[in-house]
């Protein structure tokens, strides 16, 4: 990348700093070898591949993306992991770092697994991807599709000087996702929610919510994952005293994120 690397992710991907420093190989580089490999006929395969063509900023119409092919039991409606999808198709782990080779490879397999069924797959069954307790979380939703985890952590440090420890995938749906981000402790996570500026209103479910403005005027749901009575019966906090709290300060609603629009440039890509 020609911008400086504030964290190679290496604990997902297995890229570290070192791999990088010799790397002449940029974006104008890949965006100019897919333009040399697709024509508007060939079919890309992968599994939640509209990530990487924002990624690579371009646009491309014959897609089979497995993300979109299988379907959870407990949620038919909401996309899958490639990892659920391969063990439930394949009876296969896949390994805890990422390898974008084997990704692509898995994923092709369960699409040509999907092909030879006709379509008529079994829902696959979903991983639980922790053992914390739901009250360690915070679930945002109405993501904006250029945001990335890395900003989701820096929107919580920033403005409440709590880190989270991760930021899961955000799965995408359309133009907006959602993902959970896991603090170390349920007060962790009660004080982040409380320290963030906006007004916290009860949605359907009876969890209390905020909405976060961005800095393009674009704005995020921040929701507790907890009832806001059993959350304060844990916690042994009320939201008035969250906000007497040393970390819960705010500002005008207008700062809460790095702009999500702060990608490497590039040519936008059509095939």
């Amino acid at each position: 990348p020609s911008w400086p690397v504030t964290d190679y992710r290496t604990r997902i991907n297995g890229v570290a700093k070192e791999h990088l420093d010799s790397v002449e190989f940029t974006l104008r580089h890949a965006q100019a070898f897919m333009m040399a490999l697709c024509s508007e006929e060939t079919v890309i395969v992968g599994h939640a591949v509209h990530n990487d063509l924002v990624a690579l900023n371009m646009e491309h119409d014959v897609v089979a993306d497995s993300s979109f092919l299988f379907r959870g039991k407990e949620s038919p409606s909401s996309p899958v992991s490639l990892k659920d999808t391969v063990m439930s198709v394949m009876n296969e782990s896949m390994p805890e770092t990422h390898d974008s080779v084997n990704d692509a490879r898995k994923a092709l397999a369960c699409v040509v697994h999907w092909m030879e069924k006709n379509g008529k797959v079994d829902l696959v069954d979903r991983t639980p991807k922790h053992s914390n307790h739901k009250g360690h979380q915070l679930f945002v939703h109405r993501i904006p599709k250029l945001c990335k985890p890395e900003h989701l952590s820096n929107m919580f440090l920033k403005n409440t000087s709590i880190q989270p420890v991760e930021v899961e995938e955000i799965q995408f749906s359309g133009t907006t996702g959602k993902t959970h981000v896991i603090f170390k402790s349920s007060r962790h996570a009660n004080l982040a929610f409380e320290a963030l500026d906006g007004k916290a209103e009860e949605e359907k479910s009876g969890r209390l919510q905020k909405k976060v403005f961005l800095r393009n005027g674009d704005y995020v749901r921040v929701r507790k994952m907890v009832h806001a009575k059993h959350a304060d019966a844990r916690n042994g906090t009320s939201p008035e005293s969250a906000k007497k709290h040393p970390f819960a300060y705010g500002n005008d609603g207008q700062d809460e994120m790095a702009p999500c629009d702060k990608q490497e440039s590039g040519p936008p890509l059509g095939s």
